[in-house]
């Protein structure tokens, strides 16, 4: 009796096992026919798995739109913060789903029926004007209402990842997501990046969030220290009489560049002066600022200052750039000659 009962049961693991080779090679022959429908195939169902385990982990999220193309992303709606230890958690719940080769099946049925055959179906009623509705179903996962189309079984989706989540506007992100081979290279490529990072930065592996955070934390401190000492050095800045104007010239090199162009234009408003200065530890960069009672163009003496410079403003304010440094004697200079020329002063 018992050499029996082992009996049917290797021939229903033996019939199993064929099924599932059966299967497989089926897929391999759809994919061979067409490529992209499968890519596209399996970034669908990949779709909903994914939102399925997200909407899982970050319960209320809700999915407004979904583009398959070039990009792989949905638009969701979740009033939150989305923390990517949390998408982790995610991710690692639909690689588990994926792995599990659940069946996949497309249900057609009526509104009624449908309904009521699964509660937790994902549904937008107000954009099926048909009686008949199409339910992808993951086995005993995810329930959704579509058309598009799907892989027969999880496991062809071979594996999913997020790759980059976006917001794009208070409580809206876009989820960006690969499917199968595509991400299994990137998470590869990723991997490696994280690695290098580790190197450069002389860290572990295992380190390496905590040291890119403390590196932020001074980089912050720097950039407050260095906008400090820029409103102190501008506080010491003397204006020169250049032709009748009060002129505020200063090569502040090492300054912080936001800081300089408020402190400009707050400068030339309160002096009722004209202001240029320039910071260039690497590029050369000029700010120029007038007060209200100057009819000086601000964008015609950057130009003449800094001839080779790219920048644009209005008359008075105005910004350049270049790779050429500035000698502030010889800026001088073309100041004065530029307020020597009548054709160069406009009408505020």
């Amino acid at each position: 009796m018992n050499s029996e009962n082992e009996r049917k049961n290797k021939n229903e693991i033996w019939s199993k096992t064929k099924n599932k080779e059966r299967e497989k090679e089926k897929e391999k022959e759809e994919k061979k026919k067409n490529p992209k429908s499968g890519i596209k195939s399996k970034a669908h169902t990949g779709e909903h798995i994914l939102f399925r385990a997200l909407s899982t982990v970050f319960e209320g999220m809700s999915v407004k739109k979904v583009e398959l193309d070039k990009r792989n992303y949905f638009l969701i709606h979740y009033e939150k913060d989305m923390d990517w230890d949390d998408i982790l958690k995610a991710e690692r719940l639909a690689n588990r789903i994926i792995s599990e080769e659940r069946p996949v099946k497309q249900i057609t049925g009526s509104k009624k029926d449908v309904a009521e055959q699964f509660p937790q179906l994902r549904v937008r009623w107000d954009r099926i004007k048909d009686e008949t509705v199409t339910v992808v179903e993951v086995e005993d996962f995810d329930w959704a209402a579509c058309v598009g189309e799907h892989v027969s079984n999880t496991r062809e989706i071979e594996y999913i990842m997020v790759t980059r989540v976006t917001s794009v506007g208070k409580g809206y992100y876009e989820v960006e997501f690969e499917v199968a081979e595509r991400a299994k290279n990137l998470a590869l490529e990723r991997a490696h990046l994280a690695r290098k990072a580790a190197s450069v930065l002389r860290t572990s592996f295992d380190e390496l969030i905590q040291t890119v955070k403390n590196l932020k934390e001074t980089q912050e401190h720097l950039t407050e220290s260095v906008r400090a000492l820029t409103q102190t050095v501008m506080s010491k800045v003397a204006p020169e009489d250049i032709e009748g104007v009060s002129v505020y010239i200063e090569d502040v090199s090492g300054a912080d560049r936001r800081t300089l162009r408020k402190a400009a234009s707050k400068l030339a408003g309160e002096k009722d002066s004209l202001v240029v200065f320039v910071e260039q530890v690497e590029d050369a960069f000029l700010v120029a600022a007038r007060g209200p009672s100057l009819v000086i163009d601000c964008t015609a003496l950057v130009k003449v200052i800094l001839p080779e410079g790219k920048g644009g403003g209005k008359p008075e304010y105005a910004l350049a750039s270049s790779s050429t440094k500035v000698d502030l004697k010889e800026a001088k200079e073309r100041i004065r000659q530029f307020l020597r020329k009548p054709k160069q002063i406009t009408e505020s």
